[in-house]
């Protein structure tokens, strides 16, 4: 009797660390919720309390209550994120940063400039951060990511913010279907 009450007590206490284990991870990942573009095709994981709105090819994730289109500015403690298609005329996404209005001006327009390149290997694809100096001295930063044929452009306001870990995370999380 002794024997089966030894037994019985680290077995209970196996049971209830894998039930905390297992808890711990839902919890973990219900700290997220998912949003399915059937316009850009693709899926991507957002914080849960987040607000996300889709509307012609676009998608707008913000840290706070907007709209596409209001204009709104984020404070320094909110974030917004913007996902669309990138396109350009020309056969690389260089060359479209380079002369994003695919020679229009004429021979005489200076291209921009790119001043620096990060690339990383995400599941998703090829992500990449680029920073533009257009002719007049501006300077852009363009996030791309890059699966096959298909690049989303990514954009964010503010740049840098405070919420860099959670803008990798939904960049991280983008599958192309």
């Amino acid at each position: 009797m002794k024997k089966i009450k030894k037994i019985k007590l680290p077995l209970f206490i196996a049971i209830i660390l894998v039930l905390a284990v297992v808890f711990i991870l839902y919890s973990q990942k219900s700290s997220t919720t998912q949003h399915v573009s059937t316009d850009l095709e693709i899926s991507l994981e957002y914080p849960r309390g987040w607000y996300v709105q889709e509307k012609d090819f676009n998608i707008l994730l913000s840290s706070y209550e907007t709209l596409i289109g209001q204009n709104s500015r984020p404070n320094a403690d909110q974030i917004k994120i913007f996902i669309d298609n990138f396109s350009g005329c020309h056969p690389t996404i260089e060359e479209n940063l380079k002369d994003p209005a695919c020679g229009e001006g004429g021979t005489g327009v200076k291209p921009n400039e790119i001043i620096s390149k990060e690339m990383k290997k995400l599941p998703g694809g090829t992500f990449y951060k680029y920073v533009i100096g257009s002719p007049s001295g501006n300077q852009f930063t363009f996030y791309l990511l890059e699966n096959g044929d298909r690049v989303l452009q990514i954009s964010k306001e503010p740049d840098p913010s405070q919420y860099e870990k959670e803008f990798e995370e939904i960049v991280s999380s983008i599958k192309f279907r």
